[in-house]
């Protein structure tokens, strides 16, 4: 059973400990996770409820105690004590502490509270380490690295409140004293059971030399940097990481090792459309602003056929007529224009309009708006015990899901980078994170539900993702080549009309998601062929058989939140 927090700590026994811990230990060690370690026997004693909160709250009050006596300010060992205090009492909470009561939930042992106990004696066994390490004066390089030290509260909502304690909700309040047995995670932490690596011609591991590259991004940039979340930035040649390889050949062979293994499939486009696209050049040179809409509009496919003395069959004409009718919405969106555009009016006047008239309605389920990646709120809710509140997945602007597909693969994901006038490349950059972690994710959760497919034929999925700024647009493809290392590559980039004069440039946008349906396509049937392998494993016998998702790799913590992070930088 849980018990109450108060009727422990009253008794005087635990709240001694409290405050042998500060008279016992060397000011140079204090730190909330070497008080955890020490009072970690204490801990596992009593299951108390709400334990995060209650212990984190002992440990504020001690230092502000220790804070507020007034000491002789001449003695120097007071004064760095109470400054440190000042410090520590301040401090964020850092991913070990999370780590900490992780792993406390699942040795807690209940023991009834009329169990005799000596809380000191316990804590003498637990301080020995410290004592024998112990120094006289400590060192005053303490300070200066709390004052660097710029820990951040994680992804979870166990630690978020000004006092530093965890935001608890009454639900969760009420479920914690039944003594739940859950646990808490972060993220999913799976263990690597099989690794792939990816070695280059000139013997460089591609997997050890992102490893090297992480440990030099400082703890407040991390989430900034795609190599923390193994992914290898191939959109950019000016990549710091390319440093890291031992020669130029190296990066040259992995840019042409991606645009052998993932690209866009070029599709058929007939030669009407070409004809169409000429004629809309002919029409904006010519005709004024106001006349432009309704002489695109008359271009229809028996004005082409009578013009260029061709027969049209049934489908070139329906490919004519849908574009013809995406021309002129996009040129009545662009008339009524008024700058500023929040970011959703944009986006649904252009992007993602274009997107739903060019891709193909009958084998992708296209979600638009502010909506989220069902992968990545699988991802963030695995392992997590269900009485908690479910977390959300990735917001995204579009979201393409392959109707045919045995896994509801979402295949494309979208999304917009401010409105009208155009983003800070701050944001637009930030946007590429997340929609790169959230390709990741969608990776990750094909990768887990075809675990016992064939190595290679994993290894051979990739996923594509849509990113518009301004009157830009790119389409990023991403594939996982080996353990912990997934490749992003930018795979189409096309400029979007910002006049009525300039609407012939739609034609390259139209290209781009012509290529860009049948490469889904190809995704989908892939998808489906690696499905039917997993459900075939019993042939041979390897539904016995460690996971093969395993090989995909880990999935390291969030790093300190965004928000919090730049309000600190500020």
């Amino acid at each position: 059973m849980s018990i109450e927090a108060d009727s422990i700590f009253t008794s005087g026994s635990l709240g001694e400990a409290v405050g042998f811990y500060f008279r016992k230990t060397p000011v140079d060690v204090w730190s909330y996770t070497d008080f955890l370690n020490c009072m970690k026997p204490l801990i596992l004693l009593y299951n108390i409820i709400n334990r995060p909160a209650v212990w984190r709250n002992k440990y504020i009050n001690a230092l502000k105690k220790i804070a507020s006596v007034n000491k002789d300010k001449d003695d120097p060992i007071s004064r760095l004590k109470k400054r440190i205090a000042i410090l520590l009492a301040n401090q964020k909470l850092t991913p070990d502490v999370v780590k900490f009561w992780r792993q406390i939930n699942g040795q807690t042992r209940v023991q009834k509270i009329n169990a005799p106990i000596d809380a000191l004696e316990v804590l003498e066994a637990a301080e020995k380490p410290h004592a024998q390490g112990s120094r006289e004066l400590p060192h005053h390089d303490t300070v200066a690295a709390l004052e660097e030290h710029d820990g951040g509260d994680d992804e979870v909502d166990d630690f978020d409140n000004k006092d530093g304690c965890n935001n608890v909700s009454n639900e969760e309040n009420a479920d914690s004293r039944f003594c739940c047995p859950f646990v808490e995670r972060v993220e999913s932490q799976p263990v690597v059971t099989h690794q792939r690596s990816w070695i280059l011609r000139s013997g460089t591991n591609v997997g050890d030399v992102l490893a090297e590259y992480v440990k030099t991004i400082p703890e407040a940039q991390k989430y900034l940097c795609l190599a923390y979340w193994n992914i290898l930035d191939l959109t950019n040649d000016n990549n710091p990481i390319k440093s890291f390889f031992p020669s130029d050949d190296d990066w040259k062979e992995l840019m042409e090792n991606f645009e052998t293994d993932v690209r866009l499939v070029e599709s058929d486009v007939p030669p009407a459309v070409y004809y169409f696209f000429d004629e809309v050049e002919k029409i904006t040179k010519s005709q004024g602003d106001i006349l432009i809409i309704n002489a695109i509009d008359q271009v229809s496919a028996e004005f082409i056929e009578n013009k260029n003395k061709i027969k049209l069959s049934n489908e070139e004409k329906d490919v004519i007529a849908a574009i013809r009718r995406a021309v002129v919405t996009y040129a009545e969106n662009l008339a009524e224009v008024d700058l500023p555009v929040s970011e959703a009016a944009f986006d649904n006047a252009f992007p993602n309009m274009l997107r739903k008239r060019f891709l193909n309605k009958s084998e992708l389920k296209m979600d638009v708006g502010e909506i989220a990646c069902w992968a990545s709120a699988q991802r963030r809710n695995e392992g997590r015990s269900v009485v908690l509140r479910a977390r959300v997945g990735q917001k995204c602007d579009f979201r393409g899901t392959l109707k045919n597909s045995a896994n509801n693969l979402e295949a494309a994901i979208g999304l917009r980078s401010g409105g009208l006038p155009e983003a800070h490349r701050k944001k637009i950059f930030q946007d590429r994170i997340d929609l790169a972690v959230t390709m990741r994710d969608v990776l990750y959760t094909f990768y887990k539900a075809n675990c016992h497919a064939p190595e290679n034929d994993l290894h051979r999925t990739y996923v594509l993702g849509m990113q518009s700024w301004g009157w830009d647009h790119e389409v990023y493809a991403m594939d996982c080549k080996a353990t912990n290392v997934l490749r992003l590559g930018k795979v189409s980039h096309t400029k979007m009309p910002n006049t009525l004069k300039t609407l012939a440039l739609l034609e390259s946008f139209y290209v781009s998601m012509s290529n860009t349906r049948a490469t889904l396509t190809k995704i989908c049937d892939h998808a489906n062929d690696v499905a039917l392998a997993h459900s075939r494993a019993h042939r041979h016998l390897k539904r016995k058989a460690p996971e093969q998702k395993r090989s995909f790799g880990g999935l390291l913590e969030t790093p300190p939140k965004k928000g919090r992070r730049e309000r600190d930088d500020d």
